[in-house]
């Protein structure tokens, strides 16, 4: 249901040439909003210990998950939900390259091996 949501309110602000972006950042915003408020909220969830170190070591892998929501979004306005489904599918490669080469955390050949079947997989059934 996300996926056909998220394309009727693209839809309803213009598609591509519309607020995709602005949709994405909403999302992205008001789901951080939930998650501090489950923090908050007596007999909720526990808060987290996090120190500032940990806050710094999780800016890349933030940045990147929303530069991931927002390119699946981007993607949903520009095309049909099929396409965006692809895109989305493309994610695990992408954390695959920066484990392997950004963080220089070596991903095994079984893994580089799944990612070419888990893709075509979805592009068979999207399209």
């Amino acid at each position: 249901y996300y996926n056909i949501s998220n394309k009727l309110a693209l839809k309803a602000t213009g598609g591509a040439a519309g607020f995709p972006m602005t949709i994405s950042a909403l999302q992205l915003g008001i789901g951080s909003l939930y998650g501090i408020f489950l923090w908050l909220a007596p007999d909720a969830r526990k808060k987290p210990t996090v120190t500032l170190d940990d806050i710094i070591k999780l800016l890349p892998v933030a940045f990147c998950y929303a530069g991931a929501h927002s390119a699946s979004v981007f993607a949903f306005s520009s095309g049909s939900v099929s396409f965006g489904q692809i895109v989305k599918a493309a994610e695990p490669a992408f954390a695959a390259v920066l484990a392997q080469f950004v963080y220089k955390k070596p991903v095994s050949k079984a893994k580089w091996l799944c990612l070419p079947i888990i893709i075509g997989g979805v592009v068979l059934a999207s399209v």
